[in-house]
C-alpha cells in the first residue's frame, strides 16, 4: 500500500471592519498580504469573525442596521460573508431571524442572538443550514434586556 500525503498550505487571513462616516463602512480582507474591499451602505452595530458554515475558513459576522425587501421598516439584520479564493463574498445576508434581532454574539461558532419576542426577551443559537442561519435553540429567557446583554456578556450597543 502506498501512500501519497499532499501537502496544502494555510493561508493567513483576516476580517477587518472601518467606518468611513455614518452610513458607510469598509469590511477588507486580507490574505497573505492581498487586499480584497467590500462597501458595506449602512449602519454597522456590530462586528465578530467565526467559521459559521464549517468550511474551515473564518467568515466575517456584520450587523448592519437597514431595511429589506420583505422588511420595509429598518431594523437590525445579520450579514455573513466569507472568504471566496481571496475575495469579500456574500455568504448570506439575512432579512430576519426568528423575532426583533436586538443585539448578537458568537459563541463556538454559532450565532447567539437577543430577540424580542412580545414582552421579553429571548437569546436564541443559530447555526449554518447550508442555506442561512437556522435556530437551534432558546438558551435564556428575561423579561430584562440589561439581563440578556450581561448573559451574553457583550456591551450595549
Amino acid at each position: 500500500m502506498i501512500a501519497f500525503l499532499f501537502a496544502t498550505q494555510a493561508r493567513a487571513q483576516q476580517f477587518n471592519i472601518s467606518q468611513v462616516n455614518d452610513s458607510l463602512w469598509n469590511l477588507t480582507l486580507t490574505v497573505d498580504g492581498d487586499t480584497s474591499l467590500w462597501q458595506l451602505k449602512y449602519p454597522v452595530y456590530r462586528f465578530a469573525t467565526a467559521d459559521i458554515n464549517g468550511d474551515g475558513s473564518v467568515d466575517a459576522v456584520v450587523g448592519v442596521y437597514k431595511a429589506s425587501r420583505f422588511f420595509t421598516t429598518p431594523n437590525r439584520r445579520v450579514f455573513i460573508f466569507k472568504n471566496y479564493e481571496g475575495l469579500i463574498r456574500p455568504l448570506w445576508l439575512g432579512s430576519r431571524l426568528s423575532g426583533e434581532l436586538v443585539d448578537f454574539n458568537i459563541v463556538d461558532n454559532k450565532v447567539r442572538a437577543i430577540e424580542k419576542a412580545k414582552d421579553r426577551f429571548v437569546v436564541s443559537d443559530y447555526s449554518w443550514n447550508g442555506f442561512g442561519l437556522a435556530m437551534d435553540s432558546v438558551v435564556y429567557t428575561s423579561s430584562s434586556i440589561d439581563d440578556c446583554y450581561h448573559f451574553l456578556s457583550i456591551i450595549k450597543q
